[in-house]
């Protein structure tokens, strides 16, 4: 049987090699490429007789003439001399030009006293493209405004903080991650008094957890924050990732409400100066909310940005990079330039296009304007569909388009407001979300309704929906102000607005949903 291996040994050698998942490359200590597998030549697109005239220097761009590949060399005797492993990263060319990363492992041998080289190269070009993509996951995780962190579910301790959550609590990344969250952490008795121990066992029945909480910063000082908990398996370990936000001004308002309302029950109906005094306080209030409202929708346009801009960025990267190649390699003419330089330019148009649609949503405007109604029913769809696209909302449009004068944005955030409430309700649903817009005309109103099929409005509370500050909402969801105010906009375009419960059929099924109505009067389109 040795005898037999003995004398069949190159051809298992050979059977070996080809099996490899890697490239396998024989190389003599002048460069010669004496040998490759089957691996090796489908990767470059080279026959055995081709590869076997070519030098290293032939396909490795890094290493491009023998000075190189021989200073190389000696580098890799010193680390085989010390016992280290020669491992570098590279760029390989194929017959047809195209480069591509590989990382070389390279090992020494003799025979008949003749030194060679044996060199295995694998393909790191999903491996490169995906450290760029986390490092980009990791630029967005740090320039968030909220802090995040990821938790050890078992131990509790604190794995990774972002950059805002180092700042805003005078820690260190390193500092961070030699704690405990409960050591930065403590309840907030007024709104949450659940104690970690307990958060962290409900989070494994829920998955998805919003508590309250104080962190307390290096110099202890205490900050309210409302975070969102979700729990991850990775690698058999289980993790929790935290999103915290800072709601100081959110309970200073919340303060100053239940002042009010005290002030309110305690006052003498008949004195008109404190009743005047109230007002005015209430006014402010109001205002208050009214522009936190405002400033929570721009939250919500700035995210749809970033989910708008992915794809166009993520193309314009490709391309610019394609081109830089496309020049290293001296193959880039004025063809694929001027080609390459028009899609950038069509990608960046698209930017622009999109720039110019969320800020013209934030654009004062108290004038009547003349606009579509097709136009305005695109619009808030594309402004709300852009971040919630991965919820599987459908949407189903059936409308009669007419020329308004009227107030768009005004319009425009009123529909906004009626597609997110919608919204919210459907994501917690588990079959099939659908929110369907239509419109019809007679002699003397246009109707604008929005449907959905997430299962109505309880009856006890349907009649109050358009009072103000009142939610069904967790305070840190709603502050119930937007109804009202959608109210009193369309109260302002001389309209109405009204909600009922509906059965909506499409597709041959039958959808239980809210029905929110808005009538305008044509007369004033004129």
């Amino acid at each position: 049987m040795r005898e037999s291996i003995k004398e069949n040994y190159e051809e298992i050698l050979k059977a070996s090699f080809s099996l490899s998942s890697q490239a396998i490359y024989l190389l003599n200590m002048n460069g010669n490429i004496l040998y490759a597998n089957e691996n090796a030549l489908d990767t470059l697109g080279y026959t055995l007789a081709e590869i076997k005239e070519l030098y290293v220097w032939d396909i490795d761009v890094a290493v491009d003439n023998k000075k190189k590949y021989l200073n190389e060399l000696n580098i890799f005797a010193k680390k085989a001399f010390d016992g280290k492993e020669n491992v570098l990263e590279s760029r390989h060319r194929k017959k047809n030009g195209e480069v591509f990363p590989v990382e070389i492992v390279s090992k020494f041998f003799k025979v008949n006293e003749d030194e060679y080289l044996i060199s295995y190269a694998r393909d790191i070009t999903r491996r490169i493209r995906r450290t760029e993509e986390i490092n980009f996951y990791f630029d967005l995780i740090d320039s968030s405004k909220d802090m995040i962190f990821v938790m050890d579910h078992e131990s509790t301790k604190i794995e990774f903080a972002n950059e805002t959550a180092c700042n805003i609590l005078g820690y260190s990344l390193v500092e961070l991650k030699d704690k405990k969250i409960s050591e930065i952490r403590k309840t907030m008795e007024n709104l949450d008094d659940t104690q970690l121990p307990e958060i962290f066992k409900k989070i494994e029945e829920e998955s998805n957890l919003t508590t309250f909480g104080i962190y307390i910063t290096k110099k202890n000082k205490e900050i309210p924050v409302e975070s969102s908990l979700q729990l991850k398996e990775y690698k058999g370990k289980k993790f929790i990732t935290a999103i915290s936000r800072d709601i100081s001004d959110r309970l200073e308002i919340e303060i100053k409400k239940e002042e009010l309302n005290k002030k309110l029950k305690n006052y003498n109906k008949t004195l008109e100066k404190e009743i005047s005094k109230v007002k005015k306080d209430l006014l402010e209030y109001e205002t208050i909310m009214k522009r936190q409202s405002k400033m929570a929708a721009m939250g919500e346009m700035l995210e749809n940005i970033a989910h708008q801009w992915r794809q166009p960025l993520s193309a314009v990267s490709v391309l610019s990079t394609g081109m830089i190649l496309q020049n290293e390699q001296n193959i880039l003419n004025k063809d694929l330039l001027d080609a390459g330089l028009n899609d950038i330019n069509e990608q960046v148009q698209y930017l622009s296009k999109t720039i110019d649609d969320f800020r013209n949503f934030f654009k004062p405007n108290k004038q009547k304007n003349r606009f579509k109604l097709s136009d305005i029913i695109k619009t808030s769809i594309k402004l709300s569909k852009a971040r919630y696209s991965k919820k599987h909302i459908e949407f189903i449009v059936n409308i009669e388009d007419e020329e308004l004068f009227t107030y768009e944005n005004e319009l425009l955030q009123v529909l906004l407001n009626l597609i997110t409430n919608a919204k919210d309700e459907l994501i917690k649903k588990e079959y099939k979300k659908y929110i369907f817009i239509e419109t019809k005309i007679d002699e003397n109103y246009l109707y604008i309704r929005i449907k959905d099929n997430a299962g109505g409005i309880d009856n006890m509370i349907i009649d109050r929906i358009f009072e103000p500050y009142f939610t069904t909402k967790h305070n840190s969801q709603g502050t119930g102000i937007g109804l009202y105010m959608s109210s009193n906009i369309v109260r302002h375009m001389n309209g109405k607005i009204n909600v009922r419960n509906t059965n909506v059929e499409h597709n041959s099924g039958v959808y239980l949903g809210a029905c929110f109505e808005i009538r305008l009067p044509l007369a004033q389109n004129k």
